[in-house]
């Protein structure tokens, strides 16, 4: 049996932690929180957005949660 890394996650205690996922992709949770509750998570800086839709993204947020000048 080799030991885990310093810092690294360490082995499950019992046999139904082996069934719990390390890590999960953002893109399938946003994908279903969208679709699931019309909740929607965009980042500004998504190369699948254009220069217009960035725009509206940064008006929205601006709207809703103020200019990212107002926060400093």
């Amino acid at each position: 049996m080799s030991r885990p890394l310093p810092g690294g996650p360490r082995e499950p205690r019992c046999a139904l932690g082996r069934l719990v996922p390390t890590s999960v992709g953002a893109e399938p949770i946003k994908a279903a929180s969208w679709r699931d509750h019309q909740l929607l998570v965009v980042a500004l800086d998504d190369p699948r957005l254009g220069w217009a839709d960035r725009e509206l993204v940064r008006t929205i947020g601006d709207k809703l949660y103020g200019t990212q000048e107002g926060r400093r």
